[in-house]
């Protein structure tokens, strides 16, 4: 698979078969995520790559609480489709069943480059994981709910109390589904 074919491909899948990622593709793939560029190569990310039962199991408590926080926001912004909002849920408490599940931190408290040089560097950071997954035909699904439901300090305190902030949540698995890709907006990009 080129670069092109996995940038036009790959899907966030909410959905994930229980056969588990080997570590020499999960290495590779968050080594892939470690060769992303950063504002003045400050490579300011840490990842935790969650994958055994135990640990998915704290990490699913905590995604309990993040679910039921984001059900009002998901029932203004869905109110006409209830059935997104119990899909969205049902995806965040339990992670789709994913076999490993990646916290994406800060991996200092503090930088001296603003929070969105950071914020940008870690999310090329991501996005590398993302295309290196895909690439291996592991699906992933990058997502913020436990930011947008005040939860991020909480998984920073039980999973990286020694680093920074969480910024994001990436599940990583093999599924059977093949989400169809979302409607892409006109007009966002002009040659000058």
């Amino acid at each position: 698979m080129n670069v092109k074919e996995a940038i036009k491909t790959r899907r966030s899948v909410r959905t994930y078969s229980d056969t588990p990622i080997s570590e020499e593709d999960l290495v590779d793939i968050l080594e892939c995520g470690c060769c992303a560029p950063s504002a003045v190569n400050l490579q300011p990310w840490f990842f935790v790559a969650i994958r055994t039962p135990e640990q998915m199991k704290r990490l699913c408590a905590v995604m309990g609480q993040v679910s039921e926080k984001l059900i009002p926001t998901l029932e203004s912004q869905f109110s006409k489709h209830p059935e997104v909002v119990q899909e969205t849920t049902a995806f965040i408490r339990k992670l789709g069943g994913a076999p490993v599940c990646l916290l994406v931190f800060q991996e200092k408290p503090e930088y001296t480059k603003t929070a969105n040089s950071i914020a940008q560097s870690v999310a090329a950071a991501i996005e590398n994981i993302l295309l290196a997954a895909w690439e291996k035909n592991i699906a992933s699904c990058w997502l913020t709910a436990p930011l947008e439901a005040g939860m991020d300090e909480k998984l920073r305190r039980a999973f990286a109390p020694e680093h920074g902030a969480l910024m994001a949540v990436v599940t990583l698995g093999y599924t059977t589904a093949e989400p169809k890709a979302p409607r892409r907006k006109e007009g966002r990009y002009v040659l000058v």
